[in-house]
């Protein structure tokens, strides 16, 4: 069971997100005016930061999964994770792998009870609409929405 001084717990999963909005924030701070352009300097976007959260997280969900959380557990994670794009919409290198790390939730959709993919689907819908979903928004939304069939 997971809790919250457990590893991969929700708590874990905050700390992850604290500390890469931290320095991906702190990146686009310090970026130079020039940064980037043609060809010269580095971009924040580009910084190896945004991979290794990426990377970090999977490893993260991947082990809260495997401990058999409970459904409101999961439910917290997710809502969570949905939400941060909403709470950090600049920089958009930021936005942008918020959104794109919906995809690795894929696997504790399947362990929500009915009424909390229900909720979440719902919270879904309204935050992001049909017509600004991405492949990924598609996906998850697609996946929530099954889950919330299994009343």
């Amino acid at each position: 069971m997971n809790g919250p001084g457990d590893k991969n717990g929700p708590e874990e999963i905050r700390i992850l997100y604290r500390e890469y909005l931290a320095l991906a924030e702190r990146l686009e701070r310090e970026r130079k005016p020039a940064d980037g352009l043609f060809g010269m300097g580095r971009k924040p976007a580009d910084d190896p930061c945004h991979d290794r959260f990426a990377d970090d997280l999977e490893a993260a969900l991947s082990g809260f999964a495997s401990g058999s959380p409970e459904p409101e557990a999961v439910r917290e994670v997710l809502a969570f994770i949905y939400r941060a794009p909403k709470e950090h919409p600049e920089p958009l290198s930021i936005f942008w792998m918020l959104k794109a790390v919906h995809g690795l939730t894929a696997d504790l959709i399947p362990l929500l009870g009915p009424d909390d993919a229900v909720l979440l689907c719902t919270q879904y819908d309204q935050d992001y609409p049909r017509r600004e979903r991405l492949p990924v928004q598609k996906k998850v939304y697609e996946a929530l929405k099954k889950a919330s069939r299994r009343k």
